[in-house]
């Protein structure tokens, strides 16, 4: 299978699809679907038609995390120093999290490794009955370099955190939702038409008015209140078309059309 053929590329009415594309290994992750990703994710920044991202796996399962069997070639020379997990695995979920428009995970079987971390750093994840979520890494003394001592943390709480990642153990729909990691639980049945309905939703909302508040939130983290306030502030005029849009949709008493720019 090529590299390309690997990662399945469409963009749909706003919507940039990236299908993980290795269903009879549970969609595992090589160096160079990483570096795929890494372009379309790029390019996606920059298209003002790319209006919200999904990621997806085919067949039964998102992805198992990393191929440990091989991940394959590093797709450039790296510098003296550089490790191959800062140059691929960690420029991906930076370029992932850090993505000024929404993006959606859609998690079917099984979720582990780095499409783990791939989950927990998007805006949305829309959850099947089916899936199976966890940072199993532990069970085999494998290290996390993609994230998840940040992202678990971040979402459920450090002691949560600290029960699933040093056990390994693995949780079920129910439990991803109880622990708030889910955006929406739904039947396996009706997993493909909640999926497009999220990313549909969100392709119509006002893309850099959005992407300017997930920025926000994000970097605000941590930080105090003043700190917050001071990024709010410095990005209050930042130029937003869809603003005039959103007023006069008010103003008129009808639904905006957003354009995204």
């Amino acid at each position: 299978m090529s590299n390309e053929s690997a990662v399945v590329v469409r963009l749909d009415a706003g919507v940039l699809s990236l299908t993980l594309n290795r269903p009879d290994k549970l969609n595992a992750i090589t160096y160079p679907m990483i570096n795929s990703l890494l372009r379309y994710l790029e390019e996606a920044a920059a298209d003002p038609d790319v209006r919200t991202v999904l990621l997806r796996g085919a067949g039964r399962s998102f992805s198992a995390g990393d191929d440990l069997v091989s991940m394959g070639e590093v797709p450039r020379a790296l510098s003296p120093g550089e490790h191959p997990v800062e140059a691929m695995q960690q420029l991906l979920i930076r370029r992932w999290y850090w993505l000024r428009k929404p993006t959606v995970v859609a998690i079917r079987g099984r979720c582990h490794g780095m499409a783990h971390d791939l989950a927990l750093a998007a805006d949305f994840r829309v959850v099947s009955k089916t899936a199976i979520m966890g940072d199993i890494r532990s069970r085999r003394a494998l290290p996390v370099g993609s994230g998840g001592t940040f992202l678990l943390p971040w979402l459920i709480g450090l002691a949560a955190a600290t029960k699933l990642m040093l056990t390994g153990d693995t949780i079920d729909s129910d439990e991803i939702e109880r622990l708030g990691l889910a955006s929406v639980v739904v039947d396996d049945d009706a997993f493909d038409d909640a999926v497009a309905a999220l990313a549909a939703r969100l392709a119509a909302g006002p893309t850099k008015a959005l992407g300017i508040l997930k920025y926000q939130m994000r970097r605000s983290l941590g930080s105090r209140l003043e700190d917050a306030l001071e990024l709010e502030l410095s990005l209050l005029d930042e130029p937003v078309d869809d603003r005039r849009e959103g007023r006069l949709s008010f103003l008129e008493g009808r639904a905006p059309s957003f354009t995204g720019r």
